[in-house]
């Protein structure tokens, strides 16, 4: 099925107004994507379940992308493992393995992750990792690349993704 909507997954104490978000959107639905970019909730304190039914509420099904940045890649993780219709693509940027001593985002981990059951729910994953982000070290990636045989894309960088490359990013929207 070829892919027409993308949905962008914020990071942890991240608005849409942050990074690149919007002007991904914009770029992208010139380009005749739709490209939806939700305030996701709770702030410092975000609830697993609340960012699930964010996402399911946009009903994502073999038509769409989901990109999630840094907890974002988390959050459609989760949603994956809990749904019953399959996605065209996961991007995953600067996704964390674990809760990174943020005792407030173990809501998003526990129980860990059902590689196989993620797996039957998404036909592509796009790992994007720098090779020297302050928040997220390249190992969580490669190890994410590895469960979901995923392909790990490394760029040289230390800003956990503030800023990103569009073209590069709508280049792994597109490809097959």
């Amino acid at each position: 099925m070829m892919v027409k909507n993308v949905l962008i997954i914020h990071g942890w104490n991240a608005t849409v107004q942050d990074h690149w978000f919007l002007e991904a959107k914009e770029k992208w639905e010139k380009k005749g994507l739709k490209v939806e970019v939700p305030e996701m909730p709770g702030d410092y304190f975000p609830k697993a379940q609340e960012w699930l039914e964010l996402i399911e509420s946009f009903h994502p099904d073999e038509s769409w992308v989901l990109m999630g940045h840094s907890l974002g890649g988390v959050a459609i993780l989760n949603y994956l493992e809990n749904t019953d219709r399959p996605i065209a693509k996961a991007i995953l940027i600067a996704t964390p393995l674990t809760p990174m001593h943020f005792e407030a985002l173990d809501n998003f981990f526990e129980g860990g992750f059902n590689w196989e059951q993620i797996k039957s729910k998404c036909l592509k994953f796009e790992i994007v990792n720098e090779d020297n982000d302050p928040a997220v070290p390249l190992e969580h990636g490669q190890k994410y690349a590895q469960n979901l045989s995923g392909n790990l894309h490394v760029v040289r960088g230390y800003t956990h993704f503030h800023d990103i490359d569009l073209n590069f990013l709508e280049k792994l929207i597109v490809e097959k």
